[in-house]
């Protein structure tokens, strides 16, 4: 039977998440109290763009079939790290931090492509090591460092009232749209998530793609933690990206790309985040509980499952 055009796969993947964003931009512009001005969207930038950078890397991973459960633990043991040498003036630390996280990010490809271990306990193995790392590391808790400039350029629009995190976002979501859409990676990815026997028949190095898509969702996650620290001036290792796979994981599920692995929509998960934070912001400027925007949320979720479902049917 034809799909029909309204649940066509290039639909829902193209214009769904986008129309839902949209939908939810339009609603508070009507309904919330001084939404529309420069410091609302500002903030919702600032806010979004955090999860946005996890979702892209998470995007790949669970096009791949795996799923990441660690990059909260990787964005706090990467801030730790950082913070630890900035305090002592060694800048040197922050190029540390990254290889520690690649690494893991290395590690955790590894044992899921070569060593055939569920991506959820590997990754939740990796969870409580690096959080538990990042806790001995910083030894007294949050590490607060004294770069002013760093915290300055991150929080004052570079021009006009533009973020710097918008620039940041479209540089990201540019360059990750770009692997997904015109390189040779997306389409592989895109073939292991569909049928890993198949791709792998075809000549695909999988164990690559599996090791790749780890290690550039760990490398996302640290650049989400090092934004988050520079902000704050500070690193908490208990709770830098705390909770963060959560909203990583929803965001690419709201996105479009299916859970069970295959096409990876970039630009899906970007809305899919700005969409989870829109929320926050709307329950928040109308003062209704925290507790109904979970609701909320929880319910776009399980409709976005449920549209997926839906494809696979007609």
């Amino acid at each position: 039977m034809q799909k029909s055009a309204i649940f066509s796969d290039t639909a829902f993947r193209k214009y769904v998440p986008a129309f839902v964003l949209f939908a939810f931009i339009l609603f508070n512009c009507l309904f919330t109290p001084n939404f529309v001005s420069w410091v609302t969207f500002s903030n919702l930038f600032m806010q979004a763009t955090k999860v946005a950078l996890v979702a892209l890397g998470m995007t790949l991973v669970i096009a791949t079939g795996g799923i990441d459960i660690s990059v909260g633990s990787a964005m706090g043991l990467g801030a730790t790290i950082s913070a630890v040498f900035l305090v002592n003036n060694q800048p040197v630390g922050v190029v540390i931090s990254l290889l520690v996280v690649l690494f893991i990010g290395l590690l955790s490809g590894i044992m899921v492509s070569k060593f055939r271990i569920l991506p959820l306990v590997t990754t939740l193995a990796f969870m409580y090591i690096m959080r538990g790392l990042a806790q001995v590391i910083s030894g007294i808790g949050t590490v607060t460092i004294d770069y002013p400039e760093m915290q300055r350029f991150f929080v004052t629009p570079v021009i006009g009232r533009v973020p710097i995190h918008f620039f940041i976002l479209i540089f990201a979501a540019g360059i990750m749209y770009i692997v997904v859409n015109r390189m040779k990676l997306g389409s592989q990815i895109e073939a292991y998530g569909n049928n890993p026997q198949a791709a792998k028949i075809c000549g695909i190095n999988t164990t690559g793609i599996v090791i790749s898509v780890y290690v550039i969702c760990a490398f996302l996650a640290w650049s989400s933690g090092m934004l988050e620290m520079a902000m704050v001036s500070c690193a908490d290792p208990f709770r830098t990206g705390l909770d963060m796979e959560i909203d990583a994981i929803a965001s690419v599920i709201i996105g479009g790309t299916p859970i069970s692995g295959g096409y990876p929509n970039i630009i899906g998960s970007v809305c899919g985040a700005f969409i989870l934070q829109l929320i926050t912001m709307m329950c928040n400027m109308n003062n209704i509980p925290y507790s109904i925007s979970l609701l909320i949320k929880a319910t776009i979720i399980v409709l976005a499952l449920f549209f997926h479902g839906f494809r696979r049917k007609i």
